[in-house]
């Protein structure tokens, strides 16, 4: 992890803000990721020049916000990206758990016609990644995750990174979770495997590949369908 120094720039804002928002920056911009442990605290100052009362005043400060954790003889740990990310994740505690998954569909739809339009190369590779890492990992958790990294990747080819932040914000955990008394066989059929040659997921991916933001919302909405019919059938009444 590269060293980074802070210089104050205003000499009416704490040296201990404009720290929080150096940290603050290496988290948005992913250099400390989510669940990751961030430096320690002699290390900060080493890294910053700062006086350690200064730095632990910046950590408390983001710990307030909600993007770190003090984890007490462990250390302290990235808990989420962003303030959005907190704001979203509170707002969306507060709903129907029905209204968050429509939100979500809302965002999927409109972002596989953004990436239909804007994919990059290298942004179909990473979808086509996932989908055969899905396809050929024999655990179920994993593959269920490896289809959630699809649709994160068809996100970030979209190009707008406000819609994708929103959608990776909200806990998928309630609308996706795997349902309980479910054999991992019968698990994997419900989510990965309930299509035989004619997987919308692939349908997806062939319709951003050919700029075709029609086809790209056709298959979303086959597979919403399917999403939207699995999560009812497994919600108590």
């Amino acid at each position: 992890m590269p060293d980074f120094r802070i210089a104050p720039t205003a000499r009416n804002v704490p040296l201990s803000v404009q720290i929080a928002e150096q940290l603050r920056s290496q988290i948005t911009s992913g250099n400390w990721k989510l669940g990751e442990r961030i430096p320690g605290e002699h290390q900060l100052v080493e890294m910053t020049g700062a006086s350690r009362n200064t730095v632990r005043e910046a950590i408390r400060g983001l710990v307030h916000a909600g993007l770190l954790e003090a984890r007490p003889g462990d250390g302290t740990y990235v808990c989420a990206s962003s303030e959005l990310e907190i704001a979203l994740q509170r707002r969306a505690a507060a709903e129907n758990v029905l209204e968050i998954f429509e939100a979500r569909e809302a965002l999927e739809l409109y972002a596989a016609r953004l990436a239909a339009e804007r994919a990059l190369p290298e942004d179909i590779d990473r979808m086509t990644r996932a989908l055969d890492r899905r396809d050929a990992e024999p655990d179920v958790a994993k593959s269920v995750e490896y289809d959630l990294d699809f649709h994160l990747e068809m996100f970030a080819a979209s190009g707008n990174q406000l819609i994708t932040d929103i959608y990776r914000s909200l806990d998928r955990s309630d609308t996706m979770s795997i349902p309980q008394g479910k054999s991992d066989k019968e698990t994997r059929q419900l989510f990965i495997e309930p299509w035989t040659d004619d997987d919308p997921h692939r349908q997806l991916l062939a319709a951003i590949r050919d700029r075709d933001p029609d086809g790209a919302a056709a298959a979303v909405v086959r597979l919403m369908d399917h999403s939207r019919s699995l999560f009812l059938r497994n919600t108590p009444k």
